[in-house]
């Protein structure tokens, strides 16, 4: 039976394509101007396709912690990361964050059945904190654990091992929902029930072998814990 959930933001809570593809080419060129890089170089040290305007699903930005990709970037331009790091502050604080339908009112769901949830997210947790409580949904969340909160980030599975243990629940009574593969690797590896949504980067067919379920997006919770035995109220 599952006790509680933990979900990761960008591209479950969020849709990952529309809420960074747009960003991201004007990012790109004005990085490009600033530093002398070409823009494709630019876009290339980012993982995002500027032909297509789109970002690969194997893309550093999709499977990346943000320091990581920060300092990939930093080493192809000439910067000190640190430099980037305040370059990239103002312009990432401004990108709006692009909620799947629904989303409030399955978490208000869950909460009122009972069911902790949390988040475990490759975004450092201050700017977690500032992305779900700008959604309005910050208030029914039992924990939000970054890629800064002690654990590493995902696919390392200390985080999502940690929410369960300090929950003092079996491991394997909770959901870790993504939209990643790393999502999939840290509840693995952590013993965590692994559900994946397809509001990210990857399809069905990518997912489907890692998780138990493959849902188009966290709407379908509900549903799917019903054939757990878990009962949530209706919206």
């Amino acid at each position: 039976m599952i006790r509680a959930i933990l979900l990761d933001k960008d591209g479950t809570l969020t849709d990952f394509r529309a809420t960074w593809e747009a960003w991201m080419p004007t990012m790109i060129h004005a990085l490009a101007h600033e530093s002398g890089a070409e823009a494709d170089t630019v876009a290339k040290a980012f993982g995002f396709d500027l032909a297509t305007g789109r970002i690969p699903a194997d893309g550093l930005f999709v499977t990346a912690p943000g320091h990581v990709v920060t300092a990939g970037v930093a080493s192809v331009i000439g910067w000190p990361t640190a430099r980037l790091s305040r370059w990239l502050a103002p312009r990432s604080h401004v990108v709006r964050q692009v909620m799947v339908p629904g989303v409030p009112q399955v978490l208000a769901r869950l909460h009122a059945a009972g069911l902790p949830i949390g988040i475990l997210t490759n975004a450092d947790e201050a700017e977690a904190h500032r992305h779900l409580i700008g959604m309005g949904i910050g208030h029914l969340l039992h924990r939000v654990i970054g890629c800064d909160s002690g654990f590493g980030a995902k696919p390392d599975p200390r985080g999502a091992a940690d929410f369960a243990d300090a929950l003092e629940l079996p491991r394997g009574s909770v959901a870790l929902v993504g939209d990643g593969r790393t999502d999939m690797a840290a509840a693995k590896g952590a013993g965590l029930v692994p559900v994946a949504v397809l509001t990210g980067t990857l399809g069905h067919a990518d997912l489907s072998p890692l998780a138990e379920a493959v849902l188009p997006d966290i709407t379908g919770l509900p549903a799917w814990l019903a054939t757990r035995g878990i009962g949530v109220p209706a919206a």
